[in-house]
Formats: C-alpha cells, sequence, structure tokens
C-alpha cells in the first residue's frame, strides 16, 4: 500500500516572541508589515497618478484603527459566547492580543462597492457642492479655529457668534484628524469610514439573526449598494452627522437584541437581582452606544426605537406573561414589566410633544402625494437618475425581497444561533424571527409618511427627522439589506440542492447547515470537504456564482447611477447643478492665502462660493454658511440687502467698518437647484466694482476685491475673529 505523504508550508515551531512582558506574535507582525506596505504602494501609485500622497496617510489614520475597532466587534458579536455566554467574561473583549479579529469583516466586498463610485468620480481635494455638507465642513473648521466641540455652542462661530444647540459628535470625530487646511479631504474621507462602519454593523446584525453564513456574507455587500444608504446619505445629500447615526444602527441594533436575548433567557432561568446583575455591564455599554447616537445626531435615537419596538415589545409582554400571576411577588413582577412596555410607546409619544422636537417639525418641507409615498414604502429609491443600472437594481431587490419575505414568514428555514431550545427544529434550521418585517413595514410606513401630503400627523411623527424622506430611508435600507441578505441565503439553498439533485448527491446537501453563529473565518478543510457537493466543488461555489450574477444582472448596485450622484454634487464644472463653485473659482480660493492678508475678512454671497472662503482659502468669511446668520440682524440686513448701495447709502460703509470687511467676493448670479442666488441676497449682485474696489483675484467668473471705497478700515478677520 503506498504510503500517504502529507504535502504543505511547515509552521515555524515558534510563534511569539517576547520583549519583556510584551508578547510580539507572528501574524500580528505580518498583518502590520501589510498595513505599511500598502499604505507604501497606494500613495506612490497615487502620486503618479496627480493625487495628493500625503493623502493616503490621512486616509490610513483612519481606515487603520477603524478597520481593527470594526474587526473586532465584528468578531465579538457573531462569536459571543466566550465573552457573554455561560462562564464568559465581557473584559475579554477588549483583549485584542488574545486573537478574534475577523480582518475580513472589516475589509468586506460591501465597502470596497459602497466606495467604488465615490473613489472614481471624486477628488478628495474638492469640497462637496451641497447645502448640508457645506455647513458641516465648515463646522468642523470652526471647531479646530476656536477650540470648543461642545453641542452648546460649538458652532457658534457659523451663527454670527450665537451659542445655539447642535449636535457635534460627527464634527468633533472628523477634527482629531484634520487641520484647518485639510478639512475638506477629511470630511471626504468620513464618508468612506462610515460606509465600513454601515457594511460591517448589517453583517453584525444579520449574523445574530441567522447563523448562516450565507446571509451573513451577504448582507454586508447588499447594504454597501442600497441607493440610499450609503450611496445618497454619503455621496450626494450628505447629511455626515445623521448619515453617522444611521451608520451606527445596524451594529448597535445587534448589540441590542444579543443582550435582550440573553437578558430575556437570565430572567427565565435566574432569580431576579441575578438576572439583572448579569447584564448590567452590557446594559451600561448599550446605554453608551445610545448615547454616541445621540452625539451624532438626536433622530438616531428615535430611529433605533422606530426599529426595534416590535421586538422589544414582544419581549416585554413575553416577559410579563411569564409571571406567575397567582402568586403576589410575580404579579407585582407582571405588571412592572407591563409598565415597562406601556412606557416604551408613551414616553417617546411625550417627547414627540416637547417644543425642541415640535420645532424642528416647522422645517418647511411640504408633502407631495400619497401615490408617491406607496411607491417608495416597499422599494426606497432617493432622487438619483433612472438609469439601466437603477432599474434592473430594483428588480433584483425586488425578487431578494419576496425571497427573504418568505423566510420570515415561516415558509422556509434559516438558522437562529442559540435557540434551538425554543424554536422548531427543521432541516433547513430554526424559524427566523418575525420581527425584522415589523421594523420593516414601520420603516417603510414613516418612509410613505413623509411623501404623504401635509398634515399634523405627518408633522407629529415625523419632526425628529425633519419631515425628511431621504433621512427615514436609511432605516429601510437597513431592513431591506436584512431581508435581502436573508432572502439570497434561502435562493443559494434551493440552487445548491437543486445542483445536489441534479448531481444524484441528494437534496440533504443543500441545506444551509454551515454556519455556527461565528462568522465565515471559523470554518475547517474537513468541514468544507464533507458540505461539497460534488468532488472538488466547495459548499460556497453555487452561493458565489449567484453573487456575481446579481452584481453583473443589477450594474454592481446600479454603479451608473451612483456614479451620477457623486458627480452631481462634486463636478466643480457644472454651474448651476447646484452650482457653487467652478474648478478655476476653487483655485482662486485656493490662492487667497498668497492674494489676500491674513487678517483678511470676506463677504459675498455664500452660495456663489463665499462659503468655501474659510475651508480653502484660510481667510475669515462673514458668511460661513449658506444661511446667512449673524447674531447682529441689522448688519446682516443692510450687507445682504443693500450692499450694492455701497457708493450711495452710508450704512453700507458704517457696517463694512463695524465689521472689518476688507474684500468683496463677487460672483454672476445663477440658478442653485430651483431658484436664482440673487432671489435670497439681492444686495450682494449687480455691484458696481468700476471705483472704490481694487483687483485682487480671477477664477472663471468670480472675481475677488478688496474694498476700498469705505477708506480706512480696521481688518475683523484673522485668528481671533473665529473664536
Amino acid at each position: 500500500m503506498t504510503a500517504l505523504v502529507q504535502a504543505g508550508i511547515p509552521s515555524p515551531s515558534v510563534g511569539v516572541w517576547y520583549v519583556g512582558p510584551v508578547p510580539l506574535r507572528a501574524y500580528g507582525i505580518i498583518i502590520a508589515v501589510g498595513m505599511v506596505v500598502a499604505l507604501a504602494w497606494a500613495s506612490r501609485r497615487y502620486g503618479r497618478r496627480g493625487g495628493d500622497p500625503d493623502l493616503l496617510f490621512d486616509l490610513a489614520l483612519w481606515a487603520i484603527p477603524l478597520g481593527i475597532v470594526g474587526a473586532r466587534l465584528y468578531h465579538v458579536i457573531t462569536s459571543p459566547e466566550q465573552y457573554f455566554g455561560p462562564g464568559g467574561d465581557p473584559w475579554q473583549a477588549w483583549q485584542i492580543w488574545r486573537g478574534g479579529l475577523g480582518i475580513w469583516g472589516a475589509v468586506a466586498l460591501g465597502s470596497a462597492l459602497a466606495a467604488l463610485p465615490m473613489l472614481a468620480g471624486a477628488d478628495p481635494a474638492d469640497p462637496v457642492q451641497q447645502w448640508d455638507s457645506t455647513f458641516h465642513m465648515n463646522g468642523v473648521h470652526a471647531i479646530l479655529m476656536g477650540g470648543d466641540a461642545s453641542p452648546f455652542g460649538g458652532l457658534h462661530e457659523l451663527y454670527g457668534g450665537r451659542e445655539v444647540y447642535y449636535p457635534t459628535g460627527w464634527h468633533a470625530f472628523v477634527a482629531l484628524f484634520a487641520t484647518p487646511q485639510t478639512v475638506v479631504p477629511a470630511s471626504n474621507v468620513s464618508s468612506l469610514v462610515l460606509m465600513a462602519v454601515w457594511v460591517t454593523g448589517a453583517a453584525a446584525l444579520v449574523s445574530v439573526l441567522t447563523s448562516s453564513r450565507t446571509a451573513i456574507l451577504a448582507a454586508p455587500v447588499v447594504a454597501g449598494l442600497m441607493p440610499n444608504m450609503p450611496a445618497d446619505a454619503l455621496t450626494m445629500y450628505n447629511q455626515w452627522p445623521n448619515a453617522t447615526g444611521t451608520a451606527l444602527l445596524p451594529g448597535l441594533m445587534g448589540l441590542a437584541v444579543l443582550v435582550g436575548r440573553r437578558f430575556s433567557d437570565d430572567w427565565r432561568s435566574r432569580p431576579p437581582a441575578r438576572a439583572l446583575a448579569r447584564r448590567a455591564g452590557q446594559t451600561v455599554f448599550l446605554m453608551v452606544g445610545a448615547l454616541g447616537l445621540i452625539g451624532a445626531h438626536p433622530s438616531a435615537v428615535f430611529s433605533l426605537l422606530a426599529l426595534l419596538a416590535a421586538p422589544l415589545l414582544a419581549a416585554l409582554v413575553g416577559l410579563a406573561r411569564s409571571c406567575d400571576w397567582q402568586d403576589a411577588r410575580g404579579r407585582a413582577r407582571g405588571i412592572a414589566w407591563s409598565l415597562v412596555a406601556a412606557a416604551v410607546v408613551v414616553v417617546p409619544l411625550v417627547v414627540l410633544a416637547s417644543p425642541k422636537i415640535r420645532a424642528m417639525g416647522k422645517y418647511p418641507r411640504q408633502g407631495v402625494s400619497w401615490g408617491e409615498g406607496l411607491a417608495h414604502m416597499f422599494v426606497p429609491f432617493p432622487p438619483f437618475a433612472q438609469t439601466m443600472g437603477m432599474t434592473w437594481w430594483t428588480i433584483v431587490q425586488f425578487v431578494l425581497l419576496v425571497a427573504g419575505l418568505v423566510v420570515i414568514a415561516g415558509l422556509a428555514r434559516l438558522a437562529v444561533p442559540g435557540r434551538e431550545d425554543t424554536v422548531p427544529a427543521s432541516p433547513g434550521g430554526g424559524r427566523m424571527p418575525v420581527w425584522p418585517l415589523a421594523s420593516y413595514l414601520v420603516a417603510g410606513s414613516l418612509t410613505a409618511l413623509a411623501y404623504s401630503p401635509s398634515s399634523q400627523l405627518r408633522t407629529f411623527l415625523l419632526a425628529p427627522w425633519y419631515m425628511d424622506s431621504r433621512r427615514i430611508m436609511g432605516l429601510q435600507s437597513l431592513m431591506l439589506s436584512v431581508l435581502i441578505a436573508v432572502g439570497f441565503a434561502w435562493i443559494a439553498e434551493l440552487a445548491r440542492g437543486a445542483v445536489a439533485r441534479f448531481s444524484g448527491q441528494g437534496a440533504d446537501s443543500g441545506a444551509d447547515q454551515e454556519g455556527d453563529g461565528r462568522g465565515a473565518d471559523h470554518g475547517t478543510a474537513d468541514e468544507d470537504e464533507e458540505a461539497a457537493l460534488l468532488p472538488g466543488l466547495p459548499q460556497w461555489t453555487v452561493a458565489a456564482v449567484l453573487a456575481v450574477a446579481a452584481l453583473v444582472v443589477s450594474g454592481f448596485g446600479a454603479f451608473d447611477a451612483r456614479a451620477w450622484a457623486v458627480d452631481y454634487v462634486y463636478d466643480s464644472d457644472h454651474l448651476g447643478k447646484p452650482g457653487m463653485a467652478t474648478t478655476g473659482e476653487l483655485a482662486m480660493l485656493r490662492r487667497m492665502r498668497s492674494t489676500t492678508p491674513e487678517d483678511a475678512l470676506v463677504v459675498g454671497d455664500p452660495i456663489a462660493g463665499e462659503a468655501y472662503v474659510e475651508l480653502l482659502g484660510g481667510r475669515k468669511a462673514v458668511f460661513p454658511q449658506l444661511s446667512a446668520v449673524n447674531q447682529d440682524g441689522d448688519s446682516q440686513n443692510v450687507l445682504t440687502k443693500h450692499f450694492n448701495e455701497i457708493h450711495t447709502n452710508p450704512q453700507v460703509c458704517e457696517v463694512v467698518r463695524k465689521l472689518g470687511i476688507t474684500h468683496y467676493y463677487q460672483e454672476q448670479d445663477g440658478q442653485y437647484y430651483n431658484f436664482a442666488r440673487s432671489s435670497r441676497f439681492p444686495g450682494l449682485y449687480n455691484v458696481d466694482t468700476s471705483t472704490g474696489f481694487e483687483l485682487v483675484d480671477r477664477g472663471d467668473t468670480a472675481v475677488l476685491y478688496r474694498i476700498t471705497a469705505c477708506g480706512d478700515v480696521e481688518p475683523g478677520g484673522g485668528p481671533d475673529a473665529f473664536k
């Protein structure tokens, strides 16, 4: 008999070296070397293509630490037993030196597919020419210059000195990685980071709902291709604080479901005091996460509650029913749980009725029609170009959604980790929970309500989201990603079964029993060999083929439509779409560091490019955001309505000298979306610059002048003006 000879690369006898008490592990060294090589290689190639190599190092400051954090979170959430299970130690979740970095979860294909249109169509040095994004970039700049990141006044510079409340979580975080000169690229990179957070969270959420590896692997890819979040929210709309809250939702939801499930099990099997003490640490961690949502944007808390209301109420009712109502103590516990369930409904309604939330509902955003609402209710789509890719991607989404609904309805089975005791067994595993469907319908109903005709109900319920359908669609996109991932897993099971039957291997091998709730990086070669449908055909082959087919058919998730969205706000050569600054104008703004003194103070229409003076030119602007909001209302009124009367109206020069305005930013009138620029600030247009103005620089149709019409002016700009 011929002896079997094992072939392979021999492993070294030593895999860890100690420098004093500090262990140096081989795999960690290899990962670190890979990061260094990748960074050096990427920066060199980017420099050859005309980019700034330093931008890659700025990206690394984000990507490497957050990649490690994301990878660790993925491992902890998908392998919770050793941390939160019987005999587990929750504090080991922080000990990355013990291993457990699902690296693939941090660099999932979904992140790449989500980021591809932005990477291909946007220059990271150019600002997003959008209303909200301009405000937020200037907010980061204000924090860097003023040194105050508090939500209670940290952005006062944008409001002319008035201290107003505004959630500054995103601004403060970006400010950690930016300088006053790099706010724009740092903000753009934040979109890429949030995409990675979003897709990793989606994988984590699905992993606590099912142990199907197919569904877990599909989740980040599907989530990365959603047209609203992240495509619209992080490439065209760019409401970064709101998008940050939405990006954090799936991961926090997964943690909440995991903690709630284990607390419910503990409550039924242990004395109440021990059950509460056992999950106290995890509950505190969850509450800290909720505070993080508030720091990003308060509406995210309402989003979390809207999506988790169904499972939370069901769990509370279940706990109340499990109490012994014949016993006095049991009856008291049942009443307590019932009151908590009532509070889950009543407290949010009371908060919605508060003056601050009601004020958010006063935003002038009108509804459309119920027909439009119903059109967006089931498959959300932002105002993208209706390309061929978008059409096919909508069809693919709908088909996979129907498949996911079949699973949720109990007509097909996927495994649910840790619930074998309560869920009927089946060849395909336990029954999926129903609450994702309820959460999806809640989110879809809110989206439909946002498009519905204006009403008191619409204003009351949607006030936390400013009645903005594009903000609410993020919730819908999350639950749609879950359902589609599950639907894809079921279709993959059917396909594997069909291949098995066709090959004569039987249908049993087609069942998705490969998952153990720990993610795809825990399988073994023996398990894969046993699960093979055909000799040499790995179990995942059919799923991979289906995934590639779906991506190709859908044009890689409507790549053309997503690229159009990126171009819409990043292409600076299309004045009027939305139209703030052309390429030549941006160049003029960057030259301001050499063409103007450090204490220059510039006035002009912020929509026409003046809002970029501080970000790109490093000089102080009278109106650093697109809304002219100033503490001195009288001065603001004179400038916005009467500045073009500078030669005849003495009030104009009084304001110029009072504020210390040294320069005027002139631009031709044009369209910004659906209105003329001059309709907002008519006084900043049609200014006679033939006298009283000295030419400084030009950039396409934009012109920068030094004001001489008002005599000697004590400059009001400079670094001190930011404080």
